[in-house]
């Protein structure tokens, strides 16, 4: 049994090494970020307010969203491909539906240079104008 699972291991190896080995590359680069920058992020009934609204790419950034509204809001990064942008938590690219005085954190890899929409998703927020905006990639 161990054999057989060694021999599985060993094809999926060099399976995944033999793309590498000829140059060709087939998107975004998905290891773990050596750094990780922290980026507060505050919600109010009425707005989202980030504490840094750029970043450099190629690191992890940690989105520590804190809800401080008497109502229920979440963060999400709203990007046309998710290849762009790896979550590196089991949670996608949004925190879950906070309520008051409730917070998450938000983990993904920035791997592609350019502006990414962050909004809340909660229904009430759709047609507010402070709960969006940009976060850009340089």
């Amino acid at each position: 049994m161990k054999i057989r699972i060694l021999a599985l291991t060993a094809a999926a190896l060099t399976l995944g090494v033999v793309p590498a080995a000829h140059g060709v590359t087939r998107g975004p680069l998905t290891t773990e970020p050596d750094a990780y920058v922290d980026v507060d992020v505050t919600i109010t009934d009425t707005r989202i307010v980030l504490s840094d609204k750029d970043y450099e790419r190629g690191n992890g950034v940690n989105f520590h969203v804190r809800n401080i509204g008497k109502k229920a809001h979440n963060f999400a990064l709203v990007v046309a491909s998710t290849a762009q942008i790896t979550p590196l938590g089991g949670e996608g690219l949004r925190t879950p539906l906070l309520k008051s005085k409730q917070s998450a954190v938000l983990q993904v890899y920035l791997d592609i240079r350019g502006d990414f929409t962050y909004r809340s998703l909660a229904r009430t927020d759709r047609a507010k104008p402070g709960m969006h905006g940009k976060f850009t990639v340089t």
